[in-house]
């Protein structure tokens, strides 16, 4: 067998390499900027490398958090506040 497709895999066990189903492989392939292949005859191929390339360029980072400012607690609200909390009866009495 020859060296020359040695990098190619067919869209089927290509699917299965990256654990994805092969409608979504097909899915990429249709995208504008969609996974890069050839047709050899009716065969789809995909070059390992390429495909592993275009992978990673897809990669996001992750979105950074906001450090949100720290509350002050319910009494620490109440002190700052200077607002005095309204006792209620209690039910029973």
């Amino acid at each position: 067998m020859s060296n020359l497709l040695q990098d190619f895999l067919d869209l089927d066990p290509f699917a299965a390499e990256i654990k994805r189903h092969p409608r979504t492989v097909r899915r990429w392939l249709d995208q504008p900027n969609g996974l890069p292949y050839t047709k050899v005859g009716n065969r789809i191929l995909i070059h390992v490398p390429t495909a592993r390339e275009w992978i990673f360029s897809r990669m996001q980072n992750q979105k950074k958090t906001r450090a949100r400012p720290s509350r002050p607690t319910f009494v620490e609200f109440f002190k700052a506040s200077q607002i005095q909390p309204v006792r209620t009866r209690r039910s029973g009495k």
